[in-house]
């Protein structure tokens, strides 16, 4: 297994403003990638084998909370515009049905080509699918096609500073495969062990279609029988595209590598992988980016490449159009025009006009075409901002030269020779006239990536704000959509990564946004203005601040320190006599309903010292260091009780511990009230203030509910996908609404639960997972037996086939101690009964 080396801190942003734009002279997406890898591997170097999908199958086992209605969830969009796509696909019988591949958000389908206002819907898999990286159809048959799944941008820690680290946007679980049109989905080549693994192509031999190659973080996989086996056959890292000649499925050519990678550039084979040749000559002498791939269908010889160049901004670097006509075994650079700028280790690609080897559609930042074979490449696009006015459903999403910046896959239509499609991380866009002009095929395409610091009017329930990854600020626009009942349209307001935002408590007309690297702004009209905050370096890349609920003059902000503002942010000072608190970022903060000088704050572990979380009752003039009792993680948010500042709650990121904990007493001491949680990274806490029992979290899988006060817990995902990365909760108190920010779902809303709903279940405890803790483990591990359990229970350990390894009685009241006894590593089933119940779960021993 390849080991990946995540960095344990927060990356960070220097704070010299930028221009309202889409993106700074860098690429904000390193910083981005390196919070969510980070945030999720912690104290660990990358995320334990096995705990993704564990924590998807403990998931599976915990009944959902109130059951009286068919959805908890409904749709706030948006879906007048879209988030990051990463790969496109065309049904190969009927090319106006169209797949497309979203960064966070799952996979889409659309019958229409894209268009028109209800174009696209979500494909469910029955997996917890995130990230889709490429789709693959077999040649001829629209049933039967591939998706490969997690966004992975480096392994084995190639590369130096910033790039130092496993980027990666989502987990990863391999290669899915359906044979009827994407209604029933098996695992064809399981990464379920790994998530940090990530599957960018998969190419089927037009000749003989069971013949399939895979191009993975760790080299290439083939499969000589439709996906049932795999095997390695090239082992250099990050191979982003590979192609099968038509007409001999054993010759082959690929793009590998990415930053400082051993083995990067173009390599060959003509006798199925048994043997390849690195291709020395006719490339750039040295390139720090990754490569995509295209062979011309009129002329399958000839082949294209795009080569970046890393995350360079100097204006002297390049990028590269490549060509090859004899299937990429001598090649020559055709153009250097830098196309890709930064993004060469991120976004480009190329595509060849179906029936012209010389037509061709590159991209990178922006949208280039060329008719004469690469020799002459014109930019066709622009990724200015197009204003702030709300786009319709149907689009477009600016004017007839506007892409979003970042193109990540362009694909010409197969049949219609003027049409191809370019995927953003703004969405899907069209031409219709070779690349004249473009148009946006968003509608109802719900993949935005919500960060946290998402804000509801205390008046109005539907005036909401929040930040996006790449695609700004944006707000919820009241314009019921008569055809669905639903508000789903939503404005942009300001560029830039967007972050935290916060609206006055009693004037909501005034609101605040942040772009990266806590830069606030505020505006009471048309307009923003920037806050002067003070600030301590390091900075976290999506930095918090927060305004009181009771006194609207009152905020706090944090970097390294926490500022203070007495007058709705037009003054500031740093709290705690202008020092840091512990010297690492401050990445979550929320401050008390009712006293405006009680605040808790949690800050990332960062240069080697674990992050800390601190509280303060007097305005910050000091603060006590709270974190003893809480496990060694990113702390990602804390929630005061609404009603007694005493209580707070933590929500923990990583794997392998408790995941909510509750103090009663100002955080001197703390109680995990995690139990039946799913073991995954939570990123958001919240009490409901007329049921201050019930507590809602939101964590990397969707939102569970508990109304005990976190003794139990139940599901409360009904609506959503199968696994949906929840990024924030918010409360609307008169309306008893709550609302749920994902980072690649886009935005739901529910009805807060009543005290007159029926629950779930007569007897839910008998249905909750077995807890088993840690798992994965080495040695040993512990087994708490479910609360409903009495009397005496047998222990049963099976492998997957049946055959008992151990069985032993112990007392249910108890936990129990259960060692390896020697046996291999591998995935094994864990069985307690009572004679009353039986529960069971799978074990993995590393």
């Amino acid at each position: 297994m390849n080991k990946w080396l995540i960095t344990v801190l927060t990356l960070l942003v220097a704070c010299s403003p930028v221009a309202e734009k889409e993106h700074n002279e860098t690429s904000e997406i390193l910083e981005a990638m390196d919070h969510w890898s980070a945030s999720r591997s912690y104290p660990f170097d990358a995320i334990p084998e096995h705990a993704w999908m564990s924590a998807f199958e403990q998931a599976r086992m915990i009944p959902s909370g109130r059951g009286s209605r068919s959805e908890i969830w409904t749709s706030l969009g948006p879906h007048n515009f879209a988030g990051r796509i990463l790969c496109l696909a065309f049904n190969p019988q009927n090319p106006n049905t169209l797949y497309a591949g979203s960064a966070s958000g799952g996979l889409w389908r659309s019958y229409t080509g894209g268009t028109g206002k209800n174009a696209w819907e979500r494909v469910p898999s029955g997996f917890p699918v995130l990230s889709v990286s490429c789709i693959s159809f077999e040649p001829g048959d629209s049933s039967t096609f591939y998706i490969g799944t997690g966004e992975v941008y480096n392994a084995d820690g190639t590369g130096t500073g910033m790039a130092d680290r496993a980027l990666r946007g989502s987990y990863g679980i391999g290669i899915l495969k359906t044979t009827d049109g994407g209604a029933t989905w098996t695992h064809s080549l399981d990464f379920g062990a790994d998530a940090e693994k990530g599957v960018w192509n998969v190419a089927i031999a037009a000749s003989a279609p069971e013949i399939l190659y895979a191009g993975t973080t760790d080299g290439v996989y083939r499969s000589g029988d439709g996906g049932e086996n795999w095997s390695l056959i090239f082992d250099e890292d990050m191979v982003f595209d590979i192609l099968v000649h038509p007409d001999d499925p054993d010759k082959l050519v690929l793009g590998a590598g990415n930053f400082n990678s051993s083995g990067r550039g173009i390599w060959w084979s003509d006798d199925g992988g048994s043997n390849w040749t690195h291709v020395t000559s006719g490339l750039p002498p040295d390139f720090l980016g990754k490569i995509q791939l295209d062979a011309s269908q009129s002329s399958p010889e000839i082949v294209y490449a795009t080569i970046g160049n890393g995350f360079n901004t100097d204006v002297e670097t390049s990028s590269y159009l490549c060509n090859s006509e004899d299937f990429g075994h001598t090649w020559e650079v055709i153009n250097s025009t830098n196309f890709a700028v930064y993004q060469g280790w991120y976004s480009h690609d190329v595509s060849i006009h179906p029936a012209d080897p010389d037509h061709l559609a590159v991209i990178g930042l922006a949208v280039y075409t060329s008719t004469n074979g690469g020799n002459s490449l014109y930019a066709k696009t622009s990724t200015a901002t197009p204003g702030y006015s709300y786009p319709e459903i149907e689009g477009p999403n600016g004017p007839g030269n506007y892409v979003h910046a970042d193109c990540h896959a362009v694909k010409w239509h197969p049949t219609e020779p003027d049409v191809f499609y370019v995927a953003t991380d703004g969405g899907i866009y069209r031409t219709d006239d070779a690349g004249e002009s473009y148009y946006s095929c968003n509608g109802r395409l719900q993949t935005v990536q919500f960060y946290n610091g998402f804000s509801v009017s205390g008046q109005d329930s539907l005036l909401c704000y929040g930040g996006l990854q790449d695609n700004g600020s944006i707000k919820l626009i009241d314009d019921l959509d008569t055809e669905t009942g639903l508000y789903l349209k939503w404005q942009h307001v300001f560029g830039g990564d967007g972050g935290w935002t916060a609206i006055n408590p009693a004037e909501d007309y005034i609101h605040y946004v942040s772009w990266q690297g806590l830069n606030v702004l505020v505006s009471d009209g048309p307009g923003y203005s920037s806050l002067s905050i003070p600030k301590i370096w390091p900075v976290a890349f999506i930095a918090p601040y927060v305004i009181c609920p009771s006194d609207e003059t009152r905020m706090y902000a944090g970097s390294a320190g926490v500022a203070s503002s007495t007058n709705g942010g037009a003054d500031w000072s740093l709290t705690n006599g202008g020092t840091a608190l512990d010297g690492n970022p401050v990445i979550s903060m929320d401050i008390s309903f009712n006293d405006p000088n009680v605040l808790y704050v949690s800050t990332a572990p960062y240069g080697g010292n674990p992050g800390h979380v601190f509280v303060t009752s007097n305005g910050g003039d000091t603060w006590s260091n709270i974190s003893s009792g809480l496990p060694d993680r990113y702390v990602l948010d804390l929630h005061v009780d609404p009603n007694n500042d005493a209580i707070a709650y933590a929500a923990i990121g990583g794997f392998g511990s408790g995941h909510l904990y509750r103090t009663t007493n100002y955080g001197s001491t703390w109680f995990d009230i995690s139990y039946g949680l799913p073991d995954v990274p939570t990123n958001a806490v919240v009490v409901d203030p007329d049921l201050p029992a019930t507590i809602y979290v939101g964590n990397d899988l969707g939102v569970y509910v508990s109304e005990d006060n976190g003794s139990t817990w139940l599901a409360y995902t009904d609506g959503m996908p199968e696994a949906a990365m929840v990024f924030d909760l918010k409360i609307q108190q008169d309306s008893r609404k709550l609302y749920a920010a994902t980072h690649g779902n886009g935005a739901f809303w529910s009805d807060l639960i009543k005290t007159d709903d029926p629950p779930a279940m007569t007897n839910q405890y008998q249905l909750l997972p077995l807890q088993v803790f840690p798992n994965p483990a080495y040695d040993q591990i512990t087994v708490t037996p479910p609360k409903a359990m009495s009397g005496s229970i047998l222990l049963t350990l099976t492998d997957l086939h049946g055959r008992i390894l151990h069985r032993e009685t112990a007392k249910s009241s108890a936990s129990i101690q259960l060692y390896r006894l020697n046996l291999p590593a591998g995935t094994y089933l864990l069985e307690l009964s009572d004679g009353r119940s039986t529960v069971s779960t799978k074990v993995f021993w590393l």
